[in-house]
């Protein structure tokens, strides 16, 4: 099979604060010339479950979730339950994601505009070799350029699979960044995962306009998340 283009991090209207619904995203990403992508919500698998009864030809998604921890945001993709601790400690989360045989991402990594990124420097080599699988490079609502320089520099040391996700919450924003399959021998989940195991992916894409974040905190104020 040729190589395939995936957006590895996308929102919809089950994480409150997106715009997108589950169908939408869907449509746009196939318009968009995408081949799948992973609806990573923010702790809750909803969306999945209503796209994956619709049983897509030629269009992949791939289930995830987006947690926040003690210590910042991480992304578990490949996991078909969701995770219900009321314990956001770290290794507590990484390792329901584990025990969900699921992929730990870490999201917008260096983005020191977010509060919520993972806080990298609280990590010893040790913790990231057993914990963490894959860096997110290319996170299209990234604004300052040097995060992406930082993220691309802590990989050349730990080697960790790349991926590239929108973290698309409005639906021009979805396919701005993508992750890029070469040789893949089929499109299931199983083969995804074998290949971003085995290091093959390459993080890809381009910043959205900085005011999407504007839409976001105005939908939020909206649906009343900040008070």
């Amino acid at each position: 099979m040729a190589s395939i283009k995936l957006d590895l991090h996308v929102h919809t209207t089950y994480s409150r604060d997106s715009l997108i619904t589950p169908e939408d995203a869907v449509k746009i990403a196939i318009k968009k010339g995408l081949t799948g992508l992973a609806i990573c919500d923010h702790g809750t698998l909803k969306s999945y479950r209503i796209l994956k009864r619709k049983q897509y030809k030629n269009f992949l998604i791939i289930p995830g979730v987006e947690i926040e921890t003690h210590i910042g945001e991480v992304m578990g993709i490949f996991i078909e339950e969701e995770i219900k601790t009321k314990d956001n400690n770290f290794f507590t989360i990484v390792n329901k994601i584990k025990d969900n045989n699921g992929l730990v991402v870490v999201p917008h990594p260096f983005d020191f505009l977010r509060s919520n990124h993972l806080k990298m420097n609280l990590l010893n080599d040790e913790i990231i070799n057993k914990y963490i699988d894959g860096i997110e490079i290319m996170n299209s609502r990234i604004i300052v350029k040097s995060c992406i320089k930082k993220a691309k520099k802590f990989n050349e040391k730990y080697q960790l699979f790349e991926t590239g996700g929108s973290d698309a919450h409005t639906p021009n924003e979805i396919g701005n960044a993508f992750t890029l399959l070469p040789e893949v021998a089929d499109l299931s989940l199983e083969s995804i995962r074998k290949n971003l195991l085995n290091k093959k992916s390459i993080s890809a894409g381009k910043l959205s306009n900085p005011l999407v974040h504007g839409i976001t905190v105005l939908n939020k104020i909206k649906k009343g998340l900040y008070f």
